[in-house]
């Protein structure tokens, strides 16, 4: 999951640092003395990065690629799921500058609203239909809706709702959506001053958790939102015979389960959650 993880990260290094306020709490292989360290832990108090390491009482969480709280075991063709796991909710904590990019950003993303169109738009919608591919798997291509389906959807409400884009390299990017380059913290700074977000299951469903974002996410067959996901969001799980399957080859199960997630679905769906 990348980010996603090092969010998960936060959630349990909260807890701990409550629980242990005189500890410094690291994460990564405690073993190998390997320390998991990434933009994600930016300016929180609650979890230490490798420069700022003390020789001081440590707590360690378990959690760097390979290893992490919500699979029990990764082969080369699946993970297996620790289906008794509890997400954390974590924590993202911006600095003025990303607070100040974010804010231009939804500035600049009004004003392409307000050039293209003659009535005002109902909510500020962050969209994110992407999933990034890797060279570790094609677990991507299970956990992709598709673009077609994602443009659809988009279609139906882009004259009632503002949505933004985050796109970076190998986005599917939208049509008629506000579109902005920025890396994944900037993109959290943005989304944090959204109304909304929709996604697929991922990073950016647990920076809508961390900065107490309301959101509707597709979870497909692949993963469930019940050990991984939050229930101040809206999921979308597809509960068929070999569901979560947590596939890293390209799976006839999640194809089924993607075209079950039609856009009619997803779009009840999204209508039910964004006028809350």
């Amino acid at each position: 999951m990348g980010y996603g993880d090092d969010i998960m990260i936060t959630g349990y290094a909260k807890l701990l640092k409550q629980k242990h306020p005189n500890y410094q709490i690291v994460a990564g292989n405690k073993k190998r003395g390997f320390v998991v360290d990434s933009v994600i832990f930016n300016n929180n108090p609650n979890i230490s990065r490798v420069s700022e390491l003390k020789n001081m009482q440590t707590i360690w969480i378990d959690s760097y690629s390979g290893h992490r709280p919500y699979f029990i075991k990764e082969t080369s063709e699946k993970y297996y799921w620790n289906e008794n796991h509890k997400v954390p909710i974590g924590e993202l904590y911006f600095s003025i500058e990303e607070k100040d990019f974010a804010k231009s950003i939804i500035s600049n993303a009004r004003k392409w609203w307000n050039d293209n169109n003659n009535k005002s738009y109902k909510k500020i919608v962050f969209i994110e239909p992407s999933r990034i591919k890797t060279l570790k798997s094609n677990a991507y291509e299970n956990r992709s809706w598709g673009g077609k389906k994602w443009q659809s959807l988009v279609n139906i409400y882009k004259d009632r709702y503002l949505f933004v884009q985050s796109v970076f390299k190998d986005s599917e990017a939208l049509d008629g959506v506000y579109k902005f380059e920025s890396g994944f913290r900037e993109a959290c700074s943005v989304l944090e001053i959204c109304d909304f977000i929709i996604g697929w299951e991922g990073g950016f469903s647990h920076a809508a958790a961390a900065v107490k974002k309301k959101g509707l996410f597709l979870y497909g067959g692949w993963i469930n939102p019940k050990f991984i996901g939050y229930t101040t969001h809206r999921n979308i799980y597809v509960d068929i015979e070999g569901s979560p399957c947590g596939m890293k080859t390209v799976c006839k199960h999640c194809n089924k389960c993607n075209d079950i997630m039609s856009v009619e679905m997803v779009s009840k769906e999204f209508s039910i959650m964004v006028e809350k």
